[in-house]
């Protein structure tokens, strides 16, 4: 069996939204609790640690059966903490062989996106090449910087986007590596992920006001390719997930 814990991290402290993860999402009455319906569809409360510092945030993790983690406030509170401290300092209070990080800013990546995820960390990292997972989405799109032109010739060789080269966005919806190298490069990734590639939907971030808008436009897609998270306990699906 593998021996993984998923690490759901959220603060209070937001830069662009306040209070973002207290926004209401599908039927949830916030971001927080729509992602745990969603991962306890897939894996079992007892894996599930749920990192604040925050009480009100933890009481709303506590019905779901999740491991509640005290975040201490120099790691959640602004910017004190330099990141590669936020993420050690969790880690290393997560005592599992692998960690995930899965965040509640992602609504649309859906539970059989997570379960595929795991089934990805099996074949490529523990028993492939690759030394980490990180979700992405492919992106053959035009690309600038204020230089120029970065993946393609802006003239008459202009490349048409069937031919562009593949480039991949972070979605921040999910990370997943061995504890020892995430506390060795105090980071949650090594230097050779595999790119796990989610359709757009699951890619959507919400950072802004306009993110979270466009994440509750396309719910109703969400909704009709994977239904709302409802029973809060289905087993059959957490047990071939961890077998």
């Amino acid at each position: 069996m593998l021996d993984f814990g998923v690490i759901v991290p959220a603060r209070r402290g937001s830069s662009r939204i306040r209070e973002k993860c207290l926004l209401p999402f599908g039927n949830q009455p916030s971001l927080i609790e729509w992602k745990l319906a969603q991962l306890i569809e897939v894996i079992e409360p007892e894996r599930i640690f749920f990192s604040s510092e925050d009480a009100e945030f933890r009481a709303r993790a506590r019905r779901f059966g999740v491991n509640l983690h005290i975040r201490p406030d120099h790691l959640a509170i602004g910017h004190e903490a330099p990141f590669c401290d936020v993420i050690t300092g969790i880690a290393l209070d997560i005592a599992h062989e692998h960690l995930a990080w899965a965040t509640v800013v992602c609504p649309l990546m859906a539970p059989a996106h997570y379960a595929r995820s795991i089934a990805a960390y099996r074949e490529h990292v523990i028993s492939g090449e690759a030394d980490s997972l990180l979700a992405v989405n492919e992106a053959r799109d035009y690309y600038w910087s204020e230089t120029g032109a970065l993946n393609y010739s802006a003239d008459r060789h202009h490349t048409i986007s069937q031919d562009l080269p593949s480039w991949f966005r972070v979605t921040n919806g999910l990370y997943m590596a061995p504890r020892a190298l995430i506390l060795e490069r105090e980071y949650f990734l090594g230097e050779r992920p595999h790119l796990f590639a989610l359709p757009k939907l699951a890619g959507i971030d919400i950072d802004t006001i306009e993110d979270y808008r466009i994440a509750c436009a396309l719910h109703p897609l969400y909704r009709d390719q994977f239904g709302d998270p409802i029973d809060p306990f289905p087993s059959q699906t957490r047990r071939e997930i961890a077998a």
